[in-house]
């Protein structure tokens, strides 16, 4: 048993040897397989530390264009009110110029009236003088033999003294002066004045007109200096021609009616039957029919039916609005002021598409009514419409105001319509 005890231990302690060995081998693989994976985790947390680092300064610069995106519309917001408030100053201003200018011109209309009365008296005394004065003439031939002459010529260098309504004159043409570029109608017309219209103001048949010269011959010659030498008709001219047109109206007035030439009667028959022929309707965007009369290369625009048009679309906004006073629900409000802005952008497209034809295509409005109705008064409206919100109570009543004045001005001028009719026939066969 001794002598195998040597054998026995030997491969024992190798094979522990070979474990010590295998487990000092699988030890230092674990350490190195750990610290690769370690040194891997490291590496990957770094990396998605820098790309976190990435996306937050993408997110912050992304927040910064929010915050500028949303102070640059502030600025607009807070621009817009202002040019808003602005126009809406320079509106006023420009009614109440119009509403002095009104004013002043009842004055000078007025003015107008007492020439006329005392027009009439200085010239029944002439006729009283110059009668007796041809009854004492004659007395004398017959009693005595004397012959004198009637001193007529002091009475024909009288003249009468119209320097105080030239001045008020002038104050008129001043004020439309600062207004040129603005077509001056009256925006509110009070409705117990309205039979009050001058007579200065009325356009008489084309008759009438052509006479007048004849009677301004009896009447005293205005100074030399109020003399017109512009070639084209401006505003100034318009309103002394019609002060001039006044002052001889009654003068004229019996032997206008006397004269075989006086056509009223002819006149009062026009209607719109007359012209049915040169009647033609062009389409306006898709936002309706525009009216206008052709003869040869002759294009007139039917004011009167934009008027109407102009009329209803008002009437329309007007019943939307009233409803959208009366509504709570957001959404039914959303509709509501959907809709006024297309009632709104329609009516933009109408006036554009005339606009259009009056550059492009040689389109005009009718001359009796061209100080009322012109492409001034077209541009400023479609201007209106562009800036304007009708689902703002106050703009659309300034839109409002605007068309009932210058459908005021339209009736006033075009009634009875067979003036109207008969001044676009003239105007279409010339």
């Amino acid at each position: 048993m001794s002598e195998n005890e040597p054998l026995i231990k030997k491969p024992v302690s190798i094979i522990q040897e070979i474990e010590a060995q295998l487990e000092n081998y699988l030890r230092k693989q674990r350490e190195e397989i750990e610290k690769t994976l370690e040194e891997r985790i490291a590496k990957e947390r770094e990396l998605a530390r820098e790309q976190l680092v990435k996306i937050e300064q993408e997110v912050k610069k992304e927040w910064q264009a929010l915050e500028e995106y949303g102070n640059l519309w502030g600025e607009f917001e807070e621009q817009r009110a202002q040019v808003l408030v602005k126009i809406k100053d320079y509106l006023q201003r420009i009614i109440d110029r119009q509403q002095q200018i009104e004013s002043l011109a009842r004055e000078t209309n007025e003015d107008i009236k007492a020439i006329n009365q005392l027009q009439e008296q200085l010239e029944e005394i002439r006729s009283q003088s110059m009668e007796k004065a041809a009854f004492l003439k004659k007395r004398l031939e017959e009693k005595f033999g004397l012959k004198t002459e009637i001193q007529t010529k002091a009475e024909e260098e009288e003249r009468l003294d119209l320097t105080p309504e030239l001045e008020k004159l002038k104050k008129v043409k001043e004020l439309l002066l600062l207004e040129s570029g603005i077509s001056v109608t009256p925006e509110r017309v009070p409705a117990e004045e309205k039979p009050k219209e001058p007579a200065a103001e009325e356009i008489k048949p084309p008759e009438v007109e052509a006479q007048e010269p004849s009677a301004l011959e009896t009447f005293p010659e205005e100074p030399q200096k109020e003399v017109l030498t512009e070639e084209k008709i401006s505003l100034e001219s318009k309103l002394e021609e019609e002060i001039k047109r006044t002052i001889a109206e009654k003068l004229s007035a019996d032997q206008t009616k006397s004269s075989p030439d006086f056509r009223e009667e002819k006149i009062e028959q026009f209607t719109h039957k007359d012209l049915e022929e040169y009647y033609r309707q062009e389409t306006a965007n898709g936002s309706g029919q525009i009216g206008f009369y052709q003869k040869g290369k002759k294009y007139i625009l039917e004011a009167e039916e934009l008027l109407n048009r102009l009329r209803e679309t008002i009437d329309e906004a007007k019943k939307i609005n009233y409803k959208l006073a009366f509504v709570t629900v957001s959404k039914e409000q959303f509709y509501l002021k959907q809709e006024l802005i297309s009632i709104q952008e329609g009516l933009k497209r109408y006036l554009q598409r005339i606009l259009f034809l009056m550059n492009k295509k040689g389109f005009r409005f009718p001359a009796l009514t061209q100080d009322i109705l012109n492409e001034n008064n077209l541009k400023e409206l479609i201007e209106m419409l562009s800036i304007q919100n009708w689902s703002s109570a106050e703009e659309f009543s300034l839109f409002e105001q605007k068309i009932i004045s210058l459908t005021a001005s339209f009736k006033a001028r075009t009634t009875p319509s067979s003036i109207y009719f008969a001044a676009l026939k003239k105007e279409l066969e010339v």
